[in-house]
């Protein structure tokens, strides 16, 4: 599945960037036709490192001066809508055709983000026929009440606009003790990993297909409402090992090939989700076994199908499998999905309220500067 992504904000432009760089660079090349990342920050464009120049795109300059625009997610929707032109242009000069779907990311507790991505993903919606998805970052309950209103506000905005929501936690996945932006580079990596295994599972790659093929109408069918996706890792059994008798041999050593690919799709959907949910409220799944081709065992496969099936709410879950040559781990990749609640943030789909604990949160600067700003952006 090809999709065009639309990085808004600081967080959604990392995304953005670290996607590209595993499109031009890992193992599945081209599932990023083209990017761009949208900012009212200049530093923050700046730091990027693989989004081309020319398509990292500064929004509200004769307003906040390339300073970004603090937590004020209504300066961020006003420069979204100024610089909504440039971004069109962008977009249509890039060739959509290659496109299946738009994948717009955004920080969902920041003022450009939060602001910025129901702008874009509206005009997406009229000028395209093709699935949009919303990628979003939902701020750590220690980021305060201000970002958690700015989240049930922007999630307000693109409901019923878009095809999907896939959601990261912060309070998941937040690094204590670490260095601020050591913390977010990691938690973005996580978002990151599982996506072009996903994305990439159906897509040719020297004609070297799996048996059980994921495409981009599995993932279509897959994705709705609000949904977490999950990415688990195994060593795989070198042929090499086979021959060293006289080396110790871990718990993980002694599974099975079929065991191994059972489990890292259990742990996957159990473990490693990008936030807290029950999966037996999951009402669709999409899993995907990645590894060695010898590795990936049919029995293995089917078990663990078998048991997603009987773990979520209704037997409608999708598989395949993705066979990477060369490589020395078995992983597994799981996205729930259509769930209508986010309980930490009191959010309902389709009916988004602002619970009583939140409401009369200080409004945001128009302004902001330093880190804590552009981390919020």
């Amino acid at each position: 599945m090809r999709v065009g992504v639309i990085g808004v904000g600081q967080a959604g432009g990392r995304i953005a960037d670290l996607l590209t760089y595993h499109s031009l660079w890992g193992r599945h090349q081209g599932i990023v036709p083209f990017a761009l990342a949208v900012n009212s920050a200049q530093a923050d464009l700046l730091g990027l490192k693989t989004i081309s120049k020319k398509d990292r795109i500064l929004v509200g300059q004769t307003v906040v001066k390339g300073h970004g625009v603090g937590l004020n997610r209504k300066v961020g929707a006003k420069v979204a809508k100024h610089g909504l032109h440039t971004v069109m242009h962008s977009i249509t000069e890039k060739v959509i055709h290659h496109v299946d779907a738009f994948m717009v990311v955004a920080g969902l507790g920041g003022g450009t983000g939060s602001g910025g991505a129901p702008v874009v993903i509206s005009k997406l919606r009229q000028v395209y026929e093709e699935p949009i998805y919303f990628v979003g970052i939902v701020p750590s309950e220690d980021e305060g009440k201000l970002m958690a209103m700015n989240a049930i506000e922007c999630l307000q905005e693109v409901d019923g606009l878009v095809n999907g929501i896939l959601l990261f936690d912060n309070d998941v996945w937040k690094k204590e003790g670490l260095p601020l932006e050591t913390s977010y580079s990691i938690m973005n990596h996580e978002l990151v990993k599982p996506l072009p295994l996903m994305l990439g599972a159906g897509e040719t790659e020297n004609e070297r297909v799996g048996i059980k093929v994921i495409d981009a109408s599995d993932i279509i069918n897959s994705w709705e409402g609000f949904s977490y996706i999950g990415y688990s890792e195994m060593k795989a059994k070198k042929t090499g090992d086979r021959f060293l008798f006289f080396k110790k041999k871990s718990s993980l050593d002694q599974l099975s090939p079929a065991m191994r690919c059972y489990t890292a799709v259990r742990n996957a959907a159990t473990l490693r989700l990008t936030g807290e949910c029950d999966i037996k409220k999951a009402k669709r799944a999409l899993m995907i076994i990645a590894g060695p081709p010898d590795e990936l065992n049919m029995e293995g496969f089917s078990q663990a199908k078998s048991w997603l099936e009987s773990a979520i709410s209704t037997p409608e879950v999708r598989g395949g499998d993705c066979p990477i040559r060369g490589w020395d781990s078995v992983a597994g990749v799981v996205m729930l999905s259509g769930y209508t609640e986010i309980p930490r943030l009191g959010v309902t789909i389709n009916s988004v309220k602002i619970p009583e604990s939140l409401r009369g949160a200080p409004a945001g600067n128009p302004r902001g500067s330093g880190r804590a700003r552009q981390e919020a952006d």
